[in-house]
C-alpha cells in the first residue's frame, strides 16, 4: 500500500513539473516571437532622401525622427549608402546634401 501511495505521488509530481515546464517553454517562445516581430519595419523607405541615426530628410526637405528603432535599422540595412550613423545636425546644414 506505501509503494503505491509513493507512486500515485510521484507520478502526480512528474506530471506537474512536464506540465509546468511546457508553459513556460510557450511563454518563453511567445516573448521571443514578439520582440521578432517588433523588429520589423512596415515604413515606405522610398521617402526617405538621407538617414541618420536619430532621424530623416524627407524628398520634400522635411526632417523627421525615425517611428522606432527597427525602421532605423531598416533602412540602414538596406540604404547603407545614404545612411550616415551620427545625428544630422554633426555637419552644416542639418545633414542636408546637396547633390
Amino acid at each position: 500500500m506505501k509503494s503505491l501511495f509513493k507512486n500515485a505521488v510521484l507520478l502526480v509530481a512528474l506530471a506537474g513539473t512536464t506540465i509546468a515546464g511546457g508553459c513556460m517553454m510557450d511563454r518563453d517562445h511567445d516573448r521571443d516571437m514578439d520582440r521578432h516581430m517588433s523588429d520589423r519595419s512596415s515604413m515606405d523607405y522610398s521617402v526617405v532622401r538621407f538617414g541618420y541615426s536619430d532621424g530623416y530628410w524627407d524628398n520634400g526637405h522635411q526632417w523627421h525622427a525615425w517611428n522606432s528603432d527597427a525602421d532605423m535599422r531598416g533602412y540602414r540595412d538596406d540604404h547603407g549608402a545614404a545612411y550616415h550613423d551620427w545625428h544630422h545636425d554633426r555637419d552644416g546644414g542639418d545633414g542636408w546634401e546637396h547633390n
